[in-house]
């Protein structure tokens, strides 16, 4: 569905979500921070909404099939009608965009119904449509679900704006290792989290995951979450995943680790590990409500603790950077702290008088260095 329809597709907003919420590039901010495609978790939000055509829809659906095989749907009649005319028919599960262009059928064509359009015997190529459609069924059915995808949509935007993508490169030779098990087949044992890590500048301050920042949520989806584990952020490269039981992710004194049996199919990705030719790993993840602050080292540079946060997917990467694109998250509670930070008084107490001006000053002129490179 092209952006450009009056209706725009969920896709199309979250796409210009996305353009208003990501911060250019520029060589003086050196960032891995940026939001992830929400098809990560898009899947999980689908599955609680059925898609499933209903008995009235499929029984309406027959009907249409049946008149267009006694010739009285007319010559402007599409193959792809037809054809999804089956699929309800059959009741099999709609596609999103099956769904939404039903919705917009329906709209369109509401004027097209007549008093006496399906008299028995005289029905017209009108009426023999509408079935195909899945009838009165399918226009009151695509209309509620397409209200509840909306809804789900505007969740998931909320939910987009929130989460973050790290890459993080592997400082020894033990955070990402090829391991074979007793069956002889290779599992690819990683660290996507290395606690208390600092990333390089963020534009005005750097970042670390907190010890245990994650082992809350990982002990609420224990045996029942579903996070997946990509190569090198491409979600056609599936190596595994909880449900299947291919993936196991674990959180110990030095991060967040992950032991993956990858398919056969992907023994290259084997090989390059092996060979070091990968070195890193990469995991997005949000920030809880409340699960992260702001403090000062001992030159007054600012460092976000991330404490608590939800981890949804991981894996491998073959150019590892923390971070490496856009800050716009981690920025944004950056801004928020700074405000915060606006008279002494509110500065920690061990902090000297002294020392607070000059790091707000410092602070100030790297956020107005940081602006100024993005509005160019």
């Amino acid at each position: 569905m092209r952006c450009g329809r009056k209706r725009t597709s969920g896709r199309c907003r979250r796409t210009r979500r996305r353009q208003r919420l990501t911060l250019s590039r520029q060589p003086s901010l050196p960032t891995s921070l940026l939001l992830i495609s929400r098809q990560t978790i898009r899947g999980t939000i689908q599955m609680a909404i059925d898609l499933k055509p209903t008995a009235g829809m499929a029984e309406a659906a027959r009907t249409g099939l049946r008149l267009h095989n006694e010739g009285k749907s007319g010559d402007g009649l599409k193959p792809e009608t037809v054809r999804r005319a089956n699929i309800i028919a059959a009741r099999q599960e709609l596609t999103e965009d099956h769904v939404r262009e039903m919705n917009a059928w329906f709209a369109r064509h509401e004027s097209d119904r007549r008093p006496d359009w399906n008299k028995q015997g005289e029905e017209t190529p009108g009426f023999v449509a509408w079935m195909l459609w899945g009838g009165d069924a399918g226009q009151q059915w695509s209309a509620r679900k397409v209200e509840q995808l909306d809804r789900e949509d505007d969740r998931s935007n909320a939910m987009d704006a929130m989460i973050e993508k790290r890459d993080m490169p592997f400082e020894d030779d033990g955070e990402l290792v090829i391991e074979t098990r007793a069956d002889g087949r290779p599992v690819i044992k990683g660290y996507a989290v290395v606690y208390n890590r600092l990333s390089v500048d963020l534009g005005g301050f750097r970042e670390r995951i907190m010890p245990g920042a994650f082992d809350a949520v990982l002990n609420r989806q224990r045996g029942r979450g579903d996070l997946v584990s990509y190569y090198n952020h491409n979600q056609d490269i599936l190596l595994g995943r909880e449900s299947s039981g291919t993936l196991e992710v674990f959180s110990d004194e030095k991060g967040v680790g992950y032991i993956v049996t990858p398919p056969a199919t992907r023994a290259d990705i084997v090989e390059l590990i092996q060979r070091r030719d990968v070195k890193g790993s990469s995991f997005t993840f949000s920030v809880d409500k409340g699960g992260e602050a702001f403090v000062t080292d001992e030159t007054g540079r600012a460092i976000r603790e991330v404490r608590a946060a939800t981890i949804y997917e991981l894996g491998p990467v073959v150019q590892p950077a923390y971070p490496s694109t856009s800050a716009a998250v981690a920025m944004r509670s950056y801004r928020e702290w700074l405000a915060e930070q606006a008279t002494p008084e509110s500065m920690p107490r061990e902090v000297g008088p002294d020392v607070v001006k000059a790091s707000m000053r410092l602070r100030a002129a790297r956020l107005r260095s940081f602006m100024r490179g993005k509005a160019r």
